[in-house]
């Protein structure tokens, strides 16, 4: 009885109790910081000291990218709280991540814009860059995205106005 009220109080915060968490597996981070290996050994093969060039310049591009589109995705939002974004290595949440907890639409919500807005920005840079930047740039945005966008999926039955809370090894799901 004393360990699954202190097991409650733990769930709860504030207002709000867990609904649902969901752990991320060291297997998965493993094998998601594998691929960006494979894409510095594919470079490196095919495009040389250029490629190891593309790999890096890629990601720092990637990144200023993210930021003009974040920045762009909060010019309407009215929570100073849910603006507040940092920029991590912490696997797998490397690039920028809420710094607090999050609501669930708005994080959904930026998401969707990243992931569009990227490949589109992608896709009008393609004439003015050689093949190794732009394999990089494009193979950077996806690695960064997509564990956001599987997580996005996961709750995705969950209702929108729920709190999204992002830990090194998991996510939690909380609601009113």
């Amino acid at each position: 009885m004393r360990q699954s009220l202190a097991e409650q109080q733990a769930a709860t915060i504030y207002q709000y109790q867990l609904i649902r968490k969901k752990v991320i597996r060291p297997e998965l981070v493993q094998s998601h910081i594998l691929i960006a290996a494979i894409l510095l050994a594919f470079q490196l093969l095919m495009y040389g000291m250029d490629g190891l060039f593309s790999y890096l310049f890629g990601f720092a591009i990637i990144q200023v990218i993210h930021l003009v589109i974040l920045l762009l995705a909060f010019i309407r939002v009215e929570d100073a709280v849910d603006r507040r974004w940092i920029w991590g290595i912490t696997p797998p949440w490397f690039g920028f991540k809420p710094a607090n907890d999050i609501r669930l639409a708005l994080y959904r919500r930026v998401h969707r814009h990243l992931f569009w807005i990227g490949i589109c920005t992608v896709a009008v840079m393609y004439p003015w860059l050689q093949p190794s930047l732009l394999i990089s740039i494009f193979c950077w945005h996806l690695w960064l995205i997509i564990p956001r966008m599987l997580l996005s999926l996961a709750f995705r039955k969950q209702r929108k106005d729920g709190i999204l809370r992002l830990q090194k090894n998991e996510a939690s799901y909380y609601h009113q």
